[in-house]
């Protein structure tokens, strides 16, 4: 008898420890390709060829990296605390690494200068081992009333924090894998398509990843000449 209590009360508390271990929210990293659809302009698809791109998730806060020819643009968002990073790393040229925080009022104001609605459909596909369902959004610019759509795959079944989508994609149910942005340049309409081609899990994230870089300084630092060299003068 004690041993049949014994083993109902270990089949009990591993449920729970199972339970516990589904519940942690996921950690990891995602890479993405990008594509151009819509055009075959060559210098469109010259400007995307090399472009590295990977995100590292973990609970509510998002690192994006993106890598091009040794130019790193970062973008961090922390749902716990409701701060944006951008980042500007061109350290690999030695000219150092610089930051623009956005928080408070200020992220409120840009967060209320826009509208997002979202269609959520019974269109599903399989993207990197997820089953992904499609929305479809509109963007309302409320200072314009100009309207834009984008196309997101998203899934439900990577455990990500319920405000992981606070700052890119306000009020998005569920994780996108996919992201189908319309652009135009030069009076060339087209697509642009971020599709998660790997999804891994890692243990080793901590939170420090997600704070800004203790060597990089503020945009307002940086130098005339490197803004101009940059193409950041007005």
């Amino acid at each position: 008898m004690k041993k049949q209590i014994f083993l109902v009360m270990f089949v009990a508390i591993l449920c729970g420890v199972m339970t516990l271990s589904a519940q942690k929210p996921f950690a990891g990293r995602i890479q993405y390709e990008t594509s151009i659809e819509g055009t075959d302009d060559p210098n469109l698809q010259a400007a995307q060829a090399g472009i590295t791109t990977e995100k590292i998730v973990m609970g509510n806060c998002v690192k994006e990296v993106v890598n091009q020819s040794g130019i790193g643009g970062i973008s961090i968002t922390n749902g716990d605390y409701n701060i944006v990073y951008y980042i500007l790393d061109i350290s690999a040229y030695n000219m150092g690494k610089y930051y623009k925080e956005t928080k408070g009022e200020e992220l409120q104001k840009q967060l209320a200068a826009s509208k997002c609605d979202y269609e959520y459909t019974n269109e599903t596909k399989d993207v990197a081992g997820y089953k992904c369902t499609k929305v479809v959004a509109t963007i309302t610019d409320l200072e314009s009333d100009e309207e834009s759509t984008a196309v997101y795959w998203v899934t439900n079944d990577l455990n990500v924090g319920p405000n992981i989508n606070f700052a890119e994609f306000p009020g998005l149910k569920g994780f996108p894998l996919v992201i189908e942005k319309q652009s135009e340049y030069n009076g060339v309409s087209f697509t642009v398509v971020q599709t998660a081609t790997l999804v891994k899990a890692d243990k080793k994230i901590k939170a420090t990843e997600f704070f800004r870089p203790s060597d990089a300084v503020t945009f307002d630092e940086m130098s005339p000449e490197l803004k101009a060299q940059l193409g950041m003068t007005e």
